[in-house]
Order: C-alpha cells, then sequence, then structure tokens
C-alpha cells in the first residue's frame, strides 16, 4: 500500500541540495573510474562504504547509487573507443562499439551508448519501483533445478553466437569451460588444474580476463601499426592538428529508434535475468546481444551496428534496478555490487528481508527516488564526457596505446593487488590474439567462462537433492518452460541454418 507520509519525507531528503552533489559526485566517479581498464566500479564502492557509518541513508545511498550507475555506463566509453571494456559488463559492446569507431562513427556510437544506457536504467526501474513484490515472489522459486535449467538455455546459446559455424563456438565454448574450472571444487574444495601454480588456487578473475583478451590484441596490433609505418602525417594526409578540430556527425533520433529491437530486447532480457541471483550485468548483454542477432535486419550486426551497442548496453544497464529487487524482498544480493550496496544498508540500520519494505518504507522509498534521480545525472554528465573521449581516439597512435598499455597494467594490479592478475592478463591477450588469428568467436569463451561455474554449483546441488531421480530436474513448471525453451532455441537455429543451405 502507498504511503503518502513515507514518500513525502523520502522526497525531501532526496532532493535536498546535499544529497543531489552526493549523487552528482557519485556518478562522476562512478564514470571516471568504470572508463579506466581494470578499475571495476565495485572499488569505488568499496572504498566508499565506511562512509556508511558517519553520514545518514540518503547521502551514503546517493553516493553509492550514482557511482553504481555511472560506472555501469563509464565501461562503454573505453569499450566503444579502444575495443577495451573498462568494466566486464562492458566487454558485449566492443564488437560494435569499436568497430563504428574504425569506420569514422565512434561519437554516434557513444552517443548510442549512453541514451541506451539511460533508456535501460530507467525502464528497469520502474519495473523495480512497481513490480518489485510481485517479480521478487519468483526469484525464490528459482531452486538448484530450475537455476540448471536457466544456465543450460544460457549455454545454448552458444549455437545463437555461432550460427555461421558451429565447430568454432564449440572450440571457444570448450576453452572457456576449462578456463572457468581452474582452482578449486566448488563444492569439494580440491584443486583443479592448476599446474603446481599456487596463484591460479583461486580461480582465474574475470576483469584481468576480459580486458586482456580484448584489449591487448587491439594494442599489439596498433603498436605493431605504429613501428611499421612511417612517423608521418595519416595516409588521407590530413594533418594531426586538423584531425583534432575535425568534427563527427552525431546519433540522430531516427538511428536511436530504429534500433527498437536491441533496446526493447536488451531492457526486457536485462531486467528478468538481473532479478535472479547470479547472472549479473555480463551475462545479460551478452544474451541479449545473442538474441537480437539473430533477428536483427542490420547486416552489419556484429561489424559495426548501432543496434549492436543498443542491445549490450541496454541489457548490461537494465541490471542496477533489477538487482534490487532480489535484495529488498528476500534480502538475496543479485551481483557482487548489490552485496556492497546491501552492506551499506544493513550498516545504517535498515535489515533487507521479505518485512523491508513495510518495516522501513520510508528508506525503500528513498532508494527509488535515489536510483530515479541518478539518471538524468548520469545522462548530462555523459553527455558531457562524450566529446572528450570522442576526440582521444584522434591522439597519435605512438603516444595513445603506450599510455593505454601502461593504465592497463596499473589496472590490474590496483584491482587486488596481486601481481598473477598482471599474467593472466598478458596471457589472456596471447589467447585473444589467437581467436582473431584463427577468428574463432569470442563470445561462447566469455558466455561459458560465466556460466560454466553457476551451472556446475546448481546441478551437482541438484544431483544431490534428486537422488538418483532425473524427473526432479522437470519438476516444477519453471524448469519445465526453460527445458522446452532450450530446445525450441536449438531446433530453430538448426532449421534455419538448413533452409539457408548451409551444412
Amino acid at each position: 500500500m502507498f504511503e503518502m507520509d513515507a514518500m513525502r519525507e523520502a522526497f525531501y531528503m532526496v532532493f535536498a541540495l546535499d544529497t543531489v552533489l552526493f549523487i552528482m559526485l557519485g556518478v562522476l566517479i562512478g564514470i571516471s573510474v568504470g572508463a579506466i581498464p581494470g578499475l571495476a566500479h565495485s572499488l569505488p564502492i568499496a572504498l566508499v562504504l565506511p562512509f556508511s557509518f558517519v553520514l545518514p541513508l540518503h547521502q551514503t545511498m546517493g553516493l553509492l547509487i550514482g557511482t553504481y550507475k555511472g560506472g555501469t555506463f563509464g565501461g562503454s566509453i573505453t569499450a566503444i573507443s579502444f575495443g577495451t571494456p573498462g568494466t566486464s559488463g562492458a566487454a558485449a559492446t566492443v564488437k560494435d562499439g569499436h568497430a563504428l569507431t574504425q569506420l569514422g562513427k565512434g561519437k554516434k556510437a557513444l552517443q548510442m551508448g549512453l541514451y541506451s544506457s539511460i533508456t535501460g536504467d530507467v525502464i528497469s526501474d520502474i519495473v523495480l519501483i512497481f513490480l518489485v513484490v510481485p517479480i521478487g515472489a519468483v526469484a525464490p522459486r528459482f531452486g538448484p533445478a530450475e537455476l540448471t535449467a536457466l544456465y543450460f538455455v544460457a549455454l545454448s546459446l552458444v549455437v545463437v553466437f555461432t550460427a555461421q559455424n558451429p565447430g568454432k563456438g564449440i572450440i571457444s565454448a570448450g576453452i572457456g569451460f576449462f578456463l572457468a574450472i581452474i582452482g578449486r571444487d566448488i563444492l569439494t574444495g580440491g584443486i583443479r588444474f592448476t599446474f603446481g601454480l599456487r596463484q591460479l588456487e583461486a580461480g582465474i578473475e574475470l576483469v584481468p580476463l576480459l580486458v586482456g583478451f580484448f584489449a591487448l590484441p587491439n594494442i599489439i596490433k596498433e603498436i605493431h601499426g605504429v613501428i611499421t609505418k612511417p612517423t608521418k602525417p595519416e595516409v588521407s594526409g590530413e594533418d594531426p592538428k586538423e584531425l583534432m578540430k575535425k568534427k563527427e556527425e552525431g546519433l540522430t533520433f531516427k538511428e536511436f529508434i530504429s534500433s527498437w529491437r536491441g533496446l526493447g530486447l536488451g531492457t526486457i532480457t536485462g531486467t528478468l535475468l538481473g532479478a535472479l541471483p547470479g547472472p549479473g550485468a555480463t551475462l545479460c548483454s551478452y544474451t541479449a546481444y545473442s538474441v537480437v542477432s539473430q533477428i536483427s535486419k542490420d547486416e552489419n550486426y556484429g561489424k559495426g551496428a548501432l543496434e549492436g551497442v543498443a542491445t549490450a548496453e541496454t541489457a548490461n544497464n537494465a541490471t542496477c534496478g533489477a538487482t534490487f529487487i532480489p535484495m529488498l524482498t528476500f534480502g538475496i544480493p543479485g551481483s557482487s555490487i548489490a552485496a556492497l550496496l546491501m552492506a551499506a544498508l544493513i550498516m545504517e540500520g535498515i535489515p533487507l528481508g521479505p518485512r523491508t519494505v513495510v518495516d522501513h518504507t520510508e528508506a525503500v522509498y528513498t532508494l527509488f527516488l535515489l536510483l530515479i534521480l541518478a539518471n538524468p545525472f548520469n545522462l548530462i554528465l555523459g553527455k558531457l564526457l562524450i566529446p572528450v573521449y570522442s576526440k582521444l581516439t584522434r591522439i597519435p597512435a605512438s603516444v595513445l596505446w603506450p599510455v593505454i598499455a601502461l593504465v592497463i597494467v596499473i589496472g590490474m594490479y590496483a584491482l587486488n593487488h596481486r601481481p598473477f592478475d598482471i599474467v593472466i592478463c598478458l596471457a589472456a591477450g596471447v589467447i585473444g590474439y589467437f581467436f582473431k588469428w584463427f577468428k574463432l568467436p569470442d563470445g561462447p569463451l566469455v558466455l561459458a567462462f560465466l556460466v560454466t561455474p553457476l551451472f556446475e554449483a546448481n546441478f551437482r546441488q541438484a544431483i544431490t537433492m534428486a537422488r538418483g531421480d532425473i524427473t526432479f530436474f522437470f519438476g516444477s513448471p519453471i524448469s519445465q518452460t526453460l527445458w522446452i525453451v532450450a530446445i525450441i532455441a536449438i531446433v530453430f537455429f538448426v532449421t534455419r541454418r538448413r533452409k539457408s543451405g548451409q551444412q
């Protein structure tokens, strides 16, 4: 039931000058950190967390939510400009976003990334506000059997990613699967495939893997070009100073609307999957990207399409609001960042669980308003920073790429203060280089790496609970629906390949 008094008090707190300034500061920090490869935006949130002891709820959460939203968008900036995802959630943006930059449409891609981010974010916030209880009621019904089916659906999307060459897709997914199981066994704690390296016992971190996999091959390519080409003005004959002054065309409203498939499906996927514990922004964006790749009318999809950027960024940012659904209704954080936000609320004296909305209505309304208010500041500050980043691509390659390489090395060490993360990043770069050499798709590797630990944990737990009864995996309407979706997806794409005359 809507409580006017609680909403009034929340409104006065959120729209106070001090709260607005904290939100702006958070968004600025989030965008800046998100745009630095390797510095995941969970880092500033973790650093700000102790302020929960001294700041009131509206200021603390304004700062944290602003950082969260700004960082989620900020990761797309370097993904588009340099082919290096600033955050793991922006990895799916790299393919189309950076391709557009190479085609001289970097400003369009950056603006599409911004507007798509805000669109997905706003809609997921509205869903959170109006459907937090109904959607939250579904989350606990996803037990081990249902989550096993869900992650099998995600793994089956490897077929979607590699509709042109399933063989290469299987190889890519196999490498991702192998990398994911390195370290300690999820249930027994035994050591697997560490090859005697103690540093691998903790497994492979996602951020060093993705940054190395996507960034280093591009850096090697660009630096090699700098070394082998004569140090003269660009091939076009234009002076570098003139190139810096040259303006690119911005995104038009028609171009934005024409990507409605990506905007719609990205938002739906990010909201629905984001409301479940585990998937996270990276899996949501890749899942949406793979689905839209099969229905998109743009023949440049995957090679430099605005719709590809729209899909990945709406799905990525739609998780921002959705991740609060299981947290506010059942006290279950939907992601690592949600866990940090949950810790901040607990330190503010707000216990999270089924009675949070009833017992702490004013605090919940405050969160709703903070989530909504952070979006326009994300839009404004993002809009102001886009011209700066779009011009960075015109800095001479001999200066730009060594600096990016240095920033990546610093970022990898700053992530966990582990020098071995730099080694993982370099090894991932070698893998990424061979992927480009043999033209292997990168999507299956990333998806398999993300899904494998979740699938393994829930599958093994479900087997234990089933006690040999295979029907346990099909016992609920949710799991039955998910298995049907997986079968339909596989049959659909096999049929499509046959009709297109592929073998």
